[in-house]
């Protein structure tokens, strides 16, 4: 397997306090990071639908013993919709390259990321150059589960969107559990990126893992409380949906036939 060594470690820019500011000034998280308190949600509205005549009715039991019934109710006296005005022809083009540079460079500040996170401490994450379609994996000394929910981030000026698809895993437990399998967990040094699948030496393809690791490096201390209230949250969360699972019940669907539907004819049909 191919592995290159990246980047050095961030330590430097934590011992120097100058370093640490002119991390923080190019870094920004522009969101305030708050978590308000978890509320139960407000009861479901009950809609109160007019009395309409019943032509014919079907019902079949789900496997969780609730029903579906569906119904044909009367005509709708609503008018037919009108069709949709046919869309203007465009001659099919090619993109100019200012065209093909800005499309390259919103995909390149749009981030979707998967990533496996262990203990907290190492974070196996993988993308798609989306220049090159290069498939990329790194080995990263730190957390990125930090930035979950932040959805958003400012680096070097430039503004950048996150969707991050991760997992925690606990090693203590999972070697207790995998008994007598032999578990490889990955090692990195602290702050440290390690490239193990696609061209280290690609500083573009491989640009959004450095911002990432800036990032949380300059807002770590914002980003741990806030990881902490989001987990508060969703404990509270799944403690109220616990008591208060969904009580299944019965559905009916009415179909009400407009002008020109073929139950207009004369022959009635037995099912809707």
């Amino acid at each position: 397997m191919f592995v290159a060594m990246l980047l050095c470690q961030t330590g430097s820019a934590q011992d120097s306090p100058a370093a640490a500011a002119a991390l923080a000034g190019r870094t920004f998280i522009p969101s305030l990071l708050e978590v308000k308190p978890f509320t139960p949600p407000p009861p479901p509205v009950v809609k109160r639908l007019p009395a309409i005549r019943i032509d014919s009715s079907i019902t079949r039991r789900n496997p969780d013993g609730t029903t579906l019934t569906l119904q044909r109710g009367e005509p709708s006296t609503e008018p037919d919709l009108p069709p949709p005005p046919p869309s203007p022809y465009v001659a099919p083009r090619e993109l100019t390259p200012e065209e093909i540079a800005r499309l390259l460079y919103h995909r390149r500040h749009s981030l979707n990321l998967g990533a496996a996170i262990y203990d907290h401490q190492v974070s196996v994450i993988t993308w798609t150059d989306p220049g090159s379609l290069v498939h990329y994996q790194a080995v990263c000394g730190f957390d990125i589960g930090l930035l979950a929910g932040v959805g958003r981030f400012v680096y070097r000026g430039e503004g950048y969107s996150l969707m991050l698809f991760h997992s925690h895993f606990n090693t203590t437990s999972w070697r207790r559990l995998a008994g007598q399998w032999r578990v490889n967990i990955p090692q990195v040094p602290a702050g440290e990126i390690l490239i193990t699948r696609g061209d280290a030496a690609d500083e573009t393809a491989t640009a959004p893992i450095v911002a990432i690791r800036d990032v949380i490096a300059a807002e770590q201390a914002r980003l741990l409380p806030y990881q902490a209230a989001r987990e508060v949250h969703s404990k509270a969360a799944a403690v109220w949906y616990a008591a208060h699972p969904p009580v299944p019940r019965d559905e009916a669907i009415i179909l009400r036939p407009l002008p020109g539907s073929r139950y207009f004819s004369s022959r009635k049909s037995a099912a809707p």
